[in-house]
């Protein structure tokens, strides 16, 4: 037998596996020059293109789905086709919550939607939220595929009340136990509306996140920037509005909200987490959301974080 020819490719596997390993190692090295590694709290089947998902959320319709005009699922390929990453599902708007949640899941898994989850719980109980309350939310979110879950600071409680504290740290370890994160928004008044009150507590629970709400900083007279350095890596979620001098904000650059100063304050953190537009339709919520989506992509450079 004559010598054998080199079977082709032969002698590839080691100049490539050569190859991959310092490739494997000039990343290595490159890697102390990148950006801090950022964590999600969105799944990883999800595919999100960015560490800024947008989402449109169902208050833009609120007046066509409180007419009975439209439903929450009619809402879902919306997003898809103006252009976002997903959508904000809030419990108010639910008209048969048996049918429409599983239905809910299904049409966004199909689209490959981002989801979140809206709601009115507070975590400290109240008059009309408890930690029933915010467990039976928890339960729907992770039916949704939603991993956060909205709620407000409820009413004023003292640091040394055993009670109130309890039953928030029961509903958030219960919804950590479930994938769930638990995202504190600051509402614009009462107990919970500065980010010095939204930081107090998420020192005391350290599982606990938050839901930055521009609009209702703005209105609470807090320095935007400033609150967003404060609340830093605890920050999960954004609802993004600007003020036209309404309790209900408008699309972004037709207030007069220092978005611009906010959203440096915002892209400069490590951590990826949405942009949610909350802000009200008008009687034109299509055309409200993509001015919004042309202000957020006029901001986009090359490099930048947006």
């Amino acid at each position: 037998m004559g010598a054998r020819r080199p079977v082709a490719g032969a002698g590839r596997g080691a100049r490539g596996r050569d190859r991959g390993r310092d490739r494997h190692l000039g990343d290595r090295a490159r890697s102390r020059k990148r950006a801090p590694h950022y964590t999600s709290p969105f799944p990883r089947r999800i595919a999100v293109k960015h560490r800024r998902p947008i989402l449109i959320s169902t208050v833009q319709y609120h007046d066509e789905l409180t007419s009975g005009s439209v439903s929450s699922l009619d809402l879902i390929p919306v997003a898809q086709k103006l252009g976002a990453d997903g959508i904000e599902l809030r419990e108010s708007y639910w008209t048969d919550p048996e049918r429409e949640v599983p239905e809910a899941r299904r049409r966004i898994d199909e689209l490959g939607l981002v989801v979140t989850y809206a709601t009115g719980a507070t975590l400290f109980p109240g008059e009309s939220s408890r930690v029933e309350t915010v467990r039976r939310h928890v339960d729907t979110a992770v039916e949704l595929g939603s991993p956060i879950v909205r709620v407000f600071h409820g009413p004023a409680v003292a640091p040394g009340d055993p009670e109130p504290w309890a039953a928030a740290r029961e509903a958030v370890e219960y919804a950590a136990k479930r994938g769930i994160v638990v995202a504190l928004e600051n509402l614009w008044k009462g107990a919970g509306r500065t980010a010095a009150e939204i930081r107090a507590v998420l020192d005391a629970i350290p599982a606990l996140k938050t839901n930055v709400d521009v609009g209702n900083y703005y209105i609470s007279d807090d320095d935007l920037p400033a609150a967003i350095r404060l609340l830093g890596d605890r920050i999960v979620y954004t609802q993004l509005k600007d003020n036209a001098g309404d309790a209900d904000g408008t699309y972004l650059g037709g207030g007069r909200i220092p978005l611009s100063a906010a959203l440096d304050a915002l892209d400069a953190l490590p951590q990826s987490f949405p942009y949610c537009f909350e802000f009200a339709g008008g009687g034109e919520p299509e055309a409200r959301i993509t001015r919004s989506l042309e202000y957020l992509k006029a901001r986009v450079r090359p490099g930048g974080a947006s």
